[in-house]
């Protein structure tokens, strides 16, 4: 979702325009930005914390060439989500799994019985005739 999507979103239950809702956006990121660059944290209750860690220097592979290299100590901004998007996430999965649970034995069912039974007659019917044709060449001579 892009920032225009969400000013969209915003428009949608507010009475400002268009204009003036996507500067209210663009000023709410950058003053998150500003707060989390000036104290190294933004916490926003029921969804979550931003905060900046510094990530120790490390050895890396460019992949196209293969060739070693050092990537320097740096920092990077880390999310970690509220309980309440955590349970909304987990609410989500188990959903989305219980409806693949409810329609998978239907296609394990389908799928496997004729998988079975054609290559077990293929192999038999593979098997007789060469012994038929060996019979009737035999038999005309």
């Amino acid at each position: 979702m892009t920032k225009k999507e969400i000013a969209k979103l915003v428009y949608a239950s507010c009475d400002l325009s268009h204009l003036q809702t996507q500067e209210a956006v663009q000023a709410t990121f950058d003053s998150l930005l500003d707060v989390l660059l000036k104290f190294g944290r933004v916490e926003l209750r029921g969804f979550g914390v931003f905060a900046i860690q510094t990530r120790a220097g490390r050895k890396a592979r460019n992949p196209r060439s293969g060739e070693e290299v050092w990537v320097p100590e740096h920092e990077t901004v880390a999310f970690k989500p509220s309980k309440v998007v955590k349970d909304r996430l987990e609410a989500r999965r188990a959903k989305k799994a219980k409806a693949k649970k409810a329609a998978a034995p239907k296609k394990a069912a389908a799928k496997s019985a004729p998988k079975a039974a054609p290559k077990a007659a293929a192999k038999k019917a593979v098997a007789a005739k060469p012994v038929k044709k060996a019979a009737k060449k035999s038999t005309k001579k």
